[in-house]
């Protein structure tokens, strides 16, 4: 059983003590820093900083409630974690789902971090960097489809034209129905 704090600022001291009475008990009190590493925080879905959980036999619990010392022993020793909704299996940090979704934020953090960088330090404008951030990514997205492409013709060869079945390979031009007879007017009597 554990609870993990992400980043625990302004109950940090209230977190070490906690930890400390858990030391000779069955819990193991743990503080995982999201801001060096962005993909935990966003496998947990952290949007606030600090995060609770609660987690027991790979069940994520989100603790939402006061954050004392006294309520958290409560909390631990009368198991009223066990009233909190666990995620769901796709939601939970080892999940495939979400080890995608974690690399993906991830990816989009350092290139924001290329932007700043080249806005703040490379003096590069605004909209140029965008663009490049944009062009760069799309034309090496296209040139690997290329290749790829260009790879599988080398190996299976192209591919031969679609079976027409049903279709007449002639030259001649299609027949055409006669064209119809003007209709006879009425004539008045």
């Amino acid at each position: 059983e554990a609870v993990v704090s992400t980043q625990s600022t302004g109950i940090a001291q209230a977190w070490i003590q906690l930890g400390a009475w858990a030391d000779d008990k069955e819990y193991n009190i743990a503080e995982i820093d999201i801001t060096k590493g962005y993909s935990i925080g966003n496998q947990l879905l952290v949007t606030r900083i600090p995060t609770l959980f609660h987690v027991k036999d790979g069940e994520f619990r989100v603790y939402n409630s006061p954050r004392t010392i006294a309520v958290w022993k409560k909390f631990l020793t009368e198991k009223e974690w066990q009233s909190l909704e666990a995620y769901s299996w796709y939601k939970k940090p080892g999940s495939i789902p979400m080890k995608i979704f974690g690399k993906l934020i991830s990816f989009a953090m350092k290139v924001n971090d290329v932007h700043d960088y080249l806005v703040k330090e490379a003096n590069v404008p605004p909209f140029i960097s965008v663009i490049g951030l944009i062009a760069i990514p799309l034309f090496a997205s296209l040139l690997i489809f290329l290749a790829c492409i260009s790879t599988a013709h080398t190996l299976w060869g192209k591919p031969k034209a679609p079976h027409t079945v049903g279709f007449q390979s002639s030259k001649q031009p299609p027949v055409q129905a006669p064209a119809a007879e003007p209709a006879e007017e009425k004539k008045d009597q």
